[in-house]
């Protein structure tokens, strides 16, 4: 069967258009169904197995996400530190306004305030 099969596919001569081409041969076939009045069918889906570019679509996806909150964080800590080193300031300007006016231990206590670690 297999040298008929292989003398049949070298000089193209199947004994059936199927061989030549299964889309055409099934699309011919259900025309045909549907000109007799057999079936009513509904068009053809493209389905497409593309798992990867899905995979590789979905990563894209996370990681704009991931970057996204990413961003969010830097702009929330960006203004905490900004808040942050202005109570800083008020605090070392109250500290100088204490030592002028000569009330150390609230100017110490601003210190120690200020830098924990720093021996008064």
């Amino acid at each position: 069967m297999f040298k008929q099969f292989m003398e049949d596919h070298n000089t193209a001569t199947f004994p059936s258009k199927k061989y030549y081409s299964l889309d055409d041969y099934y699309r011919n076939k259900m025309e045909k169904e549907i000109k007799r009045g057999f079936k009513k069918v509904a068009p053809t889906e493209c389905i497409v197995f593309n798992n990867e570019e899905q995979k590789r679509q979905e990563m894209m996806r996370m990681c704009e996400k991931q970057k996204e909150e990413v961003e969010a964080l830097k702009r929330s800590m960006q203004s905490g530190l900004a808040q942050a080193m202005k109570e800083q300031a008020q605090l070392r300007e109250e500290m100088a306004y204490q030592y002028k006016i000569g009330n150390m231990e609230a100017a110490a206590a601003i210190q120690r305030r200020l830098d924990p670690d720093a021996a008064v």
